[in-house]
């Protein structure tokens, strides 16, 4: 195992774990560097020259390898050590390694403007490398607790944090027309709408753009869920932002709609939310009860009252008449009992529900 309190910068450039997390490589990183920090408290320092150092390579835009990276850390810091020995306060200890770590970045710098015609680093889109890049300061905030967190944002939105989630924002919180946040974990978001400055939620590689709606992120692993239940959502996956050609990835939420993208492979998917809720008022009881009620009606009803919506083929079904009474069943399963009623199935693309049927005699 390791010995993190025996650790100089040396030791925290050259570990492959500490590089990834500082470059937000490996979100899974966050908790085990966090908690050596404040193991160690007396690391700090040299914890955050060695941060200052891989970030200042990074703003380089250095194509070179981690291996390429490592080597020459190592041999810059072999030769430093070849110097003759004699008695060094700790004052010129510490210029000895930021000389060394200077001449690093300069062989890193050099490096780049070599290959950075050949090789360009793609950007990191994860929470880490979002905070790093941001040019302002940004106020932080992490649940901590083992229950959901409460936050009010400086609009009046009304954020929950899921235990061990966090965001970030900038101060001021509204800037160029927009109201952005930073999110690493599970929150939902209920926005005060803005129509002059929309709401961007930036988590593991996509966007998520809205005025004023409620709808739930889940940023774990490669994966992440945008769920509204409110509202339209705009989605999009980052490394798609700025290329109109691609632009056909955006997708627009609707509520009991839910987008999946997984920033392994870019790809992002539209569906229906497990458990569809209705989106009437509470004090309008919608009614199911069915009484010899032409299958259009029905599939309209479902429509007005879950906001998903049917297709088919009315043509075909116009001879499809349903007597069912429906209670308080979830959505799906009013779904299964209306379709074995009349002979039909059913299948959920792109966030809509797909019919099949030969029709009723």
């Amino acid at each position: 195992m390791k010995e993190y309190k025996n650790y100089n910068l040396e030791d925290f450039l050259l570990d492959d774990s500490f590089r990834n997390w500082v470059l937000g490589e490996d979100v899974q990183l966050d908790e085990f560097w966090i908690d050596i920090g404040q193991r160690y408290p007396e690391k700090q320092a040299v914890i955050s020259q060695a941060k200052d150092l891989i970030l200042t390579w990074r703003r380089q835009n250095s194509a070179l390898t981690n291996d390429e990276i490592e080597f020459q850390i190592s041999r810059i810091l072999r030769n430093t050590e070849a110097e003759p020995e004699y008695e060094r306060t700790i004052w010129s200890v510490n210029w000895k390694l930021w000389s060394a770590a200077a001449v690093v970045i300069l062989a890193l710098g050099i490096g780049w403007q070599i290959w950075r015609g050949l090789k360009p680093v793609p950007k990191p889109f994860t929470y880490n490398a979002y905070v790093m890049d941001t040019p302002v300061p940004l106020h932080e905030i992490v649940n901590t607790t083992d229950k959901s967190l409460k936050v009010t944002l400086p609009d009046s939105s009304i954020i929950e944090l899921t235990p061990k989630s966090k965001i970030s924002y900038s101060q001021p919180f509204v800037s160029n027309k927009k109201r952005e946040v930073f999110l690493f974990g599970e929150a939902l978001f209920s926005v005060t709408k803005d129509v002059q400055n929309p709401f961007f939620v930036y988590a593991n590689g996509l966007l998520t753009r809205v005025v004023g709606t409620c709808f739930l992120v889940k940023a774990s692993g490669e994966n992440v869920e945008v769920l509204v239940r409110s509202g339209r959502v705009s989605v999009v996956p980052m490394k798609d932002v700025n290329n109109q050609k691609k632009r056909n990835t955006e997708l627009l939420l609707t509520p009991n709609q839910q987008a999946t993208f997984s920033a392994k492979d870019n790809l992002i998917s539209k569906s229906i939310i497990e458990t569809p809720v209705a989106l009437v008022k509470v004090d309008t009881k919608p009614d199911f009860n069915f009484e010899n009620k032409p299958i259009s009606t029905v599939f309209s009803t479902l429509e007005k009252v879950y906001g998903i919506p049917f297709i088919y083929d009315n043509t075909l079904m116009n001879k499809c008449f349903l007597r069912v009474k429906l209670n308080d069943e979830p959505f799906f399963t009013k779904l299964d009992i209306i379709c074995q009623t009349i002979g039909a199935t059913y299948r959920i693309s792109d966030g809509q529900v797909i019919i099949t049927s030969e029709g009723c005699q």
